[in-house]
């Protein structure tokens, strides 16, 4: 595991960014759980936004539903389900189910481009920024280097 350069950040748990984030990755987590008992779909299956989803090549799921994807890749091969499938309505109304998050969230809490990196441990969510009097808000708290190098260490496998 890697560690965050100082200064160190962490999202407050009791924020309404942290519980919309957790939320999120918990829509995600069911989203896969149904599509893997519904479809089968797991291995390879990645999506951006609920248009835009598909599988990629090389893998078994690629293998299973080459049909009903685009046959040429459009991104390091990534074959997206064509609009016309049977499987893209379906899979596009569960993707709509997982709840929305601003990508700019952090940047108005944090400054703009003053990340440099984020980190879950655990539960936990830390942010590394290049420079402290940009930070603003009061949904992330600053949290000492040292403190943040035990919290590593405390949760290596």
């Amino acid at each position: 595991m890697q560690t965050l350069n100082a200064p160190i950040y962490e999202v407050k748990q009791d924020s309404s960014w942290y519980k919309a984030e957790m939320k999120r990755k918990e829509d995600i987590k069911i989203f896969f759980e149904k599509i893997k008992s519904e479809y089968g779909l797991g291995e390879g299956f990645g999506f951006y936004h609920s248009e835009y989803f598909g599988i990629h090549a090389e893998t078994k799921d690629f293998e299973a539903y080459k049909d009903e994807l685009l046959k040429n890749p459009n991104n390091k091969d990534f074959h997206p389900f064509k609009k016309r499938s049977k499987y893209f309505q379906p899979i596009k109304e569960l993707i709509e189910q997982i709840e929305e998050a601003s990508p700019f969230k952090s940047h108005d809490v944090l400054g703009t481009n003053n990340i440099s990196a984020s980190q879950w441990i655990g539960d936990r969510w830390f942010f590394g920024v290049k420079h402290e009097k940009y930070v603003k808000g009061d949904e992330a708290s600053p949290i000492d280097y040292k403190e943040y190098l035990k919290i590593v260490m405390d949760n290596l496998d």
